[in-house]
């Protein structure tokens, strides 16, 4: 292993250079009105070897880095966060060289500033203490752009023959249109719409407080069953939703198309006219605590969820009530090995990898985003 104390060391350096040359770019740009204006394509050249240099630094920090879970280490997040820098950078240099976008000293030396602010706290993420996983809740403020990336699969969305959607949950607020799990998407075209998914969301707008599921059907048709007058917060409570388009038996004596429950009772049935629900077969993920645009970017309409979640299952069947109880009431015995699960997660202990944190089946993986943490 590579001697911890020398990359330290390395690190350190580099911090002290960056900011040295932070400040004397700044200090030129100061002094721009006194001097000559150089040609535009020298500022060219030196602005595209000044994100030459950053590139390099954090390029070596990458290669002598050591990633792991042993104090001295530095966590994957943290690699993620210098990867995403470079090709920032890169991209920069691209349309800078390409005549794409121009830049201002200004600009440069915000540019620089940025990457060393990055660097500082990759510097500071570094583990004072061997990783041991240990209960706790995770918080994701959707409202400030935190949210959970289940991944892209089309079995979260697509089932032959009716699903269950179940979890845990604790809000903290509730607004106007808070998307909670979701792998809606919604093209927004008027003239010629396309909707995909589902989506468990709270609508609260004018007399509302409706907590509910949404279905496309069709082309671009919503059914959006759910439970007036929610206003449960700052407590953990169970939800599950129940899509039967065949009214197969259910292990109740009256089967319907759709069923809610809160905390294991039944609190929303109901049939629908059309059962034609039309799946998100499209490459993007399942988010929790928002949504994604309908070309797989996540929203900033200001549409999340500010709480916790844990014990997430997503079935391809159509869950009884007796079956909702017990995973309710036990979750811990639900493993993984179940035919019928298409994924789950628990999210009830703290992970060394926060990129990439396996679902129940392994079939799958989650990385967390944003505004997020684990509350001990």
């Amino acid at each position: 292993m590579k001697n911890i104390f020398s990359i330290k060391g390395k690190i350190s350096m580099f911090v002290l250079w960056f900011f040295y040359f932070s400040v004397l770019s700044i200090s030129c740009s100061k002094e721009e009105d006194d001097t000559p204006s150089l040609p535009e394509t020298n500022l060219t050249e030196i602005f595209t070897q000044r994100l030459h240099d950053q590139i390099q630094t954090l390029q070596t920090l990458l290669d002598n880095a050591v990633f792991g879970n042993k104090q001295g280490n530095y966590p994957p997040a943290s690699r993620l966060a210098l990867t995403d820098r470079v090709a920032y950078l890169e991209e920069v240099s691209e349309k800078l060289n390409r005549g794409e976008r121009k830049l201002s000293r200004s600009d440069m030396d915000n540019i620089i500033l940025e990457t060393s602010r990055i660097v500082n706290r990759f510097e500071s993420s570094a583990l004072t203490e061997d990783f041991v996983s240990v209960s706790a809740e995770l918080h994701v403020n959707g409202k400030a752009g935190g949210y959970i990336d289940f991944g892209a699969s089309p079995e979260f969305s697509n089932f032959d023959n009716g699903f269950t959607v179940e979890f845990w949950v604790k809000f903290e607020d509730l607004g106007n249109f808070d998307y909670i799990l979701s792998t809606f998407l919604d093209n927004q075209n008027e003239n010629d719409r396309y909707r995909y998914g589902w989506a468990v969301n709270y609508y609260g707008e004018g007399n509302n407080r409706l907590m509910r599921m949404s279905y496309v059907m069709g082309k671009d048709g919503l059914f959006e069953p759910g439970m007036q007058n929610f206003n449960r917060k700052n407590e953990w409570i169970h939800l599950a939703y129940v899509w039967n388009p065949s009214k197969i038996s259910d292990g109740s004596a009256n089967p319907q198309h759709f069923k809610m429950y809160l905390n294991g009772q039944l609190v929303k049935e109901e049939d629908v006219s059309r059962t034609d629900y039309t799946p998100n077969t499209k490459a993007t993920s399942m988010v929790g605590f928002n949504f994604t645009n309908f070309d797989g970017s996540i929203s900033t309409e200001g549409k999340g969820t500010n709480g916790y979640m844990k014990h997430l299952h997503i079935w391809n069947s159509v869950k009884s009530p007796a079956q909702l109880q017990t995973i309710m009431n036990t979750p811990e015995t639900v493993t993984g090995n179940e035919s019928d699960l298409v994924c789950g997660w628990k999210l009830t202990e703290t992970v060394f990898d926060e990129t990439s944190i396996a679902d129940m089946t392994g079939r799958y993986t989650a990385r967390l985003v944003g505004s997020y943490n684990w509350v001990k």
